[in-house]
């Protein structure tokens, strides 16, 4: 059945496989009955009988199925995937999930990534709502990293994978479904985890969107090694690592990254609050010995400074996909946007953004492009406004 075009009597076809792991695969579908294109989470029962033990635990995945799709089927939220259908033919299980068109949050992170402090806030309160939706109905994550949280076209964070988590987690003594560098400790200890292990995981997520890399890492992927800092080590503080993150924000990372779960914010909706109440001010422009212009109209009107950059997010990614990447509209849409990102509080993101378009400009144009130059100049009074 693994490798069936087709499923329930021909209503899912398959079309192409997106990902795989060690019990799952990932199809886009088409469900032929409401027209629409899906995710179908294949669950391969049949690899877990390589061992003797392997029956049983099918037994047992085989009774939780039910149970968790049940779960998962309560969540109702705009910020998590939604669970349309599950069945099982054979040995293949398999839940049918809202297609979102976009890229995984861990397409955005990773060292030398230049995520601004107006993306992250947005994504993070979008996860957390999520989050609190889901939890409001009983339902823990238990694997939250940037693979689950997905970037839809117009910008906003979705979460998914609900659940499958802890029907994956029955395979193996210390869970399989977890990923090292996001788990909370108490799952490290083999605890099943609860609301709060999300939040810790939310914040090792938080940590690697403001950072570039999750609080603790290996050089040689060495789980064991990343497990033992988990449990004993304090993660760097995140001023250490990047200037300008306002000192609430950074307080509420590293709240959330508390060992013992009664010492980290109790609900994901009280850690949403804090992110937004973190990013109301709006700074003052950097002095300049010349009026800064930007050639692009303001993309929406609109007097919240983080709505505004998302407003010019989109207007950046329609850009695109009408011109190519040197169209002097991109180019003054994306001026436009490190402006506004530091007007929204984040003078290090602008001196960033500034700084990628500087460099593209260089190779568009040539290097000393009054394009280049004016990129540069900007991105100094960004850096200056942020020491």
């Amino acid at each position: 059945m693994s490798n069936a075009r087709v499923l329930a009597d021909g209503r899912y076809q398959l079309d192409r496989k997106l990902g795989s792991g060690g019990m799952a695969d990932v199809w886009l579908a088409h469900d032929n009955k409401m027209n629409r294109p899906v995710a179908v989470k294949l669950l391969a029962l049949d690899r877990m009988r390589g061992s003797r033990r392997r029956d049983a635990l099918t037994e047992q995945m085989q009774a939780r199925y039910e149970k968790e799709w049940q779960s998962m089927a309560r969540i109702s939220s705009p910020y998590v995937a939604a669970i349309h259908d599950r069945g099982q033919e054979g040995d293949q299980a398999y839940f049918v999930m809202e297609w979102i068109d976009g890229r995984s949050l861990d397409h955005y992170v990773g060292p030398g990534s230049v995520l601004t402090l107006p993306q992250v806030t947005r994504w993070s309160v979008q996860i957390c709502e999520g989050l609190a939706d889901a939890h409001d109905a009983d339902v823990v994550h238990r694997d939250i990293k940037p693979a689950n949280i997905v970037i839809n076209g117009n910008g906003n964070a979705r979460i998914v994978d609900f659940g499958l988590a802890r029907l994956l987690d029955v395979t193996e003594t210390h869970g399989a479904g977890a990923t090292w560098r996001y788990i909370a400790p108490e799952r490290c200890n083999g605890e099943p985890g609860t609301h709060l292990s999300d939040l810790y995981s939310l914040g090792c997520v938080m940590y690697e969107m403001l950072t570039g890399n999750p609080p603790f890492t290996s050089r040689h992927g060495d789980s064991v090694a990343i497990v033992t800092m988990h449990l004993r080590q304090r993660p760097v503080d995140l001023g250490r690592v990047r200037r300008g993150v306002p000192a609430v924000l950074s307080d509420l990372v590293m709240s959330l990254l508390a060992k013992e779960p009664a010492q980290r914010p109790q609900h994901a909706r009280a850690v949403a609050r804090t992110i937004r109440g973190s990013v109301e001010h709006r700074p003052e422009r950097p002095a300049s010995g010349t009026e800064v212009t930007t050639p692009s109209a303001l993309p929406a009107a609109t007097s919240d400074p983080m709505d505004r950059v998302h407003s010019q997010e989109q207007r950046v990614r329609g850009l695109l996909s009408e011109h190519t990447a040197d169209h002097p509209a991109v180019v003054d849409a994306r001026f436009e946007l490190a402006e506004l990102t530091g007007d929204a509080g984040d003078p290090r993101g602008a001196a960033d953004l500034y700084e990628a378009v500087g460099v593209d400009c260089a190779e568009f144009y040539g290097p000393y492009h009054p394009r280049v130059l004016d990129a540069y100049e900007r991105m100094a009074r960004w850096i200056a406004a942020s020491s």
